[in-house]
């Protein structure tokens, strides 16, 4: 398995799946699969080259399994904050501790990214298995925001987690 940083040249694989991601765990992501799909590949390499986030890969064979995003808030007084966001794993490598060996990376990084002091999420509060695991990587619960997404007539909360650096 080879852990990195996704450029730009990764933005037709981070495109892939990351649709998939919102066709099979729409709940997990306030991103909607039609609009997503609208976007052009273009899109997302310029988001891949953004120097206020990272996103991290998981490759097995040339293949992409798994992503993560930290993006680092950009104002004076909140630009020691970043946010893990589009953290996704392939249904086959979840429970392989593939997606710890990533958040690993993303952690490093955001340690020596000079001046983060905490990392922020947002998880949808009705998702046990992703709540474990970022509880297993020590973040802490902070809150819930009701009503957070709106899919059809249905509402979704989303449990608010911190981990202090």
């Amino acid at each position: 398995m080879e852990y990195r940083r996704l450029t730009s040249e990764d933005a037709e694989q981070y495109r892939k799946l990351r649709l998939i991601a919102l066709q099979t765990d729409a709940d997990a992501f306030s991103t909607d699969f039609n609009e997503a799909s609208e976007r052009p590949v273009s899109a997302t390499a310029t988001n891949l080259a953004n120097p206020s986030a990272v996103t991290f890969g998981a490759y097995d064979a040339g293949r992409l399994l798994a992503m993560m995003t930290l993006l680092r808030l950009s104002g004076k007084k909140t630009s020691h904050r970043a946010e893990v966001v589009a953290v996704y794993a392939a249904e086959e490598t979840r429970g392989t501790g593939l997606a710890s060996a990533l958040f690993d990376q993303l952690l490093v990084h955001a340690r020596k990214w000079d001046g983060i002091e905490q990392l922020e999420l947002a998880v949808n509060s009705a998702n046990p298995r992703a709540i474990r695991f970022y509880e297993r990587v020590g973040f802490q619960r902070i809150g819930i925001t009701p009503n957070a997404q709106k899919a059809g007539s249905r509402y979704i909360d989303e449990l608010l987690m911190v981990l202090k650096l």
